[in-house]
C-alpha cells in the first residue's frame, strides 16, 4: 500500500503515435483544410473551385478510409469503393428506399456517363454477375439504351 504523504509516481508520457497513426491523422487534417476552402453561400449558386475542392475531398476521405483499414486488427476484406457502396445502400435501405430501384438507377447513371449499358459489365462480361446486371440495365435503360439519355450522360454530374 502507498504511504499517502509520499509524493505521487507521475504517470509516464503517452506514446507517440505509430508512423501509420501518423499518416492517417496528417490526412484527415487535410480532409478538415480542403472542407475550409468550400464556398458555400447557401443562396443556389455554385462556385466553380467547389466541384474540384469535393473531388478533392473524396480521394482524400477513400484515402484516409484505406489507412484506416489498413491499420493493425483492422479488417481489410473490402476496398474502398465496396466500403462507399455499402455505405450508400445502407443509407438509403434505412430512409425507407426501395434498394433494388435504387441499384437499377445508378446502374444506369453509370451506364449514361459510360456510353452504354454494355460498358458498364466489359471488365467480366461473361460472369454471371454481368448477365444480371445486363437484365436489370435492359430492363431500367431498353434492350438497346433508349433509356439512357433519362439519366444524362457522359460527364454527367451526379
Amino acid at each position: 500500500m502507498r504511504d499517502p504523504s509520499s509524493p505521487a509516481t507521475p504517470a509516464p508520457p503517452p506514446a507517440p503515435p505509430d508512423a501509420p497513426e501518423i499518416t492517417l491523422l496528417e490526412s484527415v487534417r487535410s480532409v478538415l483544410a480542403d472542407l475550409a476552402e468550400l464556398d458555400l453561400p447557401g443562396d443556389g449558386t455554385q462556385r466553380r473551385g467547389n466541384g474540384v475542392i469535393l473531388d478533392r475531398l473524396a480521394e482524400e476521405l477513400s484515402e484516409a478510409a484505406a489507412m484506416l483499414r489498413a491499420l493493425p486488427a483492422r479488417p481489410a476484406e473490402m476496398s474502398g469503393h465496396d466500403y462507399a457502396l455499402l455505405a450508400a445502400l445502407r443509407t438509403a435501405h434505412a430512409s425507407g428506399e426501395d434498394v433494388a430501384e435504387t441499384i437499377a438507377r445508378a446502374l444506369a447513371r453509370l451506364a449514361a456517363d459510360l456510353g452504354g449499358g454494355g460498358k458498364v459489365i466489359s471488365n467480366r462480361p461473361g460472369s454471371w454477375e454481368a448477365g444480371l446486371v445486363a437484365d436489370l440495365l435492359s430492363g431500367t435503360i431498353g434492350p438497346d439504351d433508349e433509356g439512357l439519355p433519362v439519366f444524362g450522360g457522359a460527364g454527367a454530374s451526379l
